[in-house]
């Protein structure tokens, strides 16, 4: 048996869930309402409700045969019906000393038979109903709830694609602000230094640093377009892996080396350590895609003046990858949003530096497809971070 409590923090997640699909109080949507016509003649009954029961009330995604948005949640027999793991059968309501009292019975509607199938979601929530209901009493055969049970999975289905929809249509407007934002303070840093080159000409140290300059904002923008086209990649599932066999050490050397200008702009200081070296066939645009991100993140989020460790070894036929920073650490909710597309994390990156958010998540994807594993390991905010790449080696 639940407790009060149980009960209450469930129909809470329960209430939660139904809000997160944003469809209560939505106009018609003809694939519901074929849905309802289809029932009525399936199933030889006069009415047919797709109902979602909210906090006070039980409003319809989809009628057939009555004229009627919403009523009040209790008394109801959707209500009742969500309470339930398989389809809820009443053949006379009037018989029924559960319903017999209720207006919908004993009022002009005068309602006999129902049948409700309820509207479980993938993570187990009930969030309203299919349901049947006719004026005059009737049976429901094992046949039939199957039937009802199926209409009920498809209803599901149409709103878990909407969510999706909802969802990618909001990620792709957001991957849209990302370029433009990340983009524009690069490219307005280009033109300048031109002209800047143009006036300085005569100084030629003057000119090594606007060069410099103009190259690391071509680098940022680089790994931004790199960024947004891998994940798009990933969301057409258009993402192949090309593998060679590579030396594990010498592309992390390379990596650390091109970002060691980023390094020095902040006083921060790489240190390699080569323990053990590997071999492993890899997509070396793929794995350089996984390390530069790493290692350009501990920079990104690390202190002016800062000692950055990068740790190749391996261990059990496993190459692996230690990116260790003295920077802000991660706090409890941080590890619980860690590889998440979008993920925005307690710690401010200390250059001004722009995040999109998409790097970690990336990461992981491409980890992953090299069937190997990514984590991080921090003793707590302010405390640094370590993060760890394992991929198969060659025996």
């Amino acid at each position: 048996m639940f407790t009060s409590d149980q009960i209450s923090s469930q129909e809470s997640e329960r209430i939660a869930a139904l809000k997160r699909y944003e469809i209560l109080d939505t106009p018609p949507d003809a694939n519901f309402d074929r849905l309802t016509r289809f029932a009525s003649k399936l199933f030889n009954v006069p009415i047919v409700l797709i109902s979602l029961v909210d906090t006070e009330r039980i409003w319809f995604k989809s009628k057939y045969g009555v004229d009627v948005n919403q009523v009040k949640r209790h008394p109801g027999f959707c209500a009742t019906t969500i309470l339930k793991d398989e389809v809820h059968i009443i053949q006379d309501a009037l018989m029924d000393e559960t319903t017999a009292s209720d207006p919908l019975v004993t009022g002009d509607f005068g309602l006999r038979f129902y049948a409700g199938a309820p509207l479980k979601n993938k993570e187990g929530h009930n969030l309203g109903s299919f349901c049947l209901m006719d004026k005059q009493p009737g049976t429901f055969s094992a046949g039939q709830k199957e039937l009802l049970t199926e209409l009920a999975g498809v209803v599901i289905d149409h709103i878990e694609m909407r969510l999706k929809a909802r969802t990618a249509n909001a990620q792709q407007n957001q991957l849209l602000q990302i370029a433009a934002h990340d983009l524009k303070n690069p490219l307005t840093t280009i033109p300048v230094r031109a002209d800047l080159i143009k006036l300085k000409k005569h100084d030629p140290d003057m000119v090594d640093k606007m060069c410099d300059q103009i190259k690391q904002a071509g680098l940022k923008m680089t790994r931004t377009i790199d960024e947004l086209l891998t994940t798009s990649s990933m969301e057409s599932g258009k993402i192949n892996l090309y593998t060679f066999k590579l030396d594990f050490g010498e592309i992390v050397s390379q990596i650390v080396e091109s970002n060691q200008a980023l390094a020095d702009h902040k006083k921060q200081k790489i240190e390699l350590k080569i323990e053990k070296d590997s071999q492993l066939y890899a997509d070396e645009q793929r794995l350089t895609e996984i390390i530069d991100n790493l290692i350009s993140n501990a920079i990104k989020y690390s202190p002016f003046g800062a000692e950055i460790e990068v740790k190749v070894d391996n261990r059990d036929q496993k190459a692996v990858l230690a990116v260790k920073d003295n920077g802000p650490g991660l706090t409890d909710e941080d590890q619980s949003e860690l590889f998440q597309r979008f993920a925005r994390l307690s710690a401010k990156p200390t250059g001004g530096e722009n995040s999109s958010g998409l790097g970690l998540s990336i990461v992981k994807q491409l980890v992953e497809a090299h069937q190997g594993k990514v984590w991080a390991e921090s003793k707590g905010k302010n405390q640094g971070s370590t993060f760890f790449v394992e991929l198969p080696a060659i025996n």
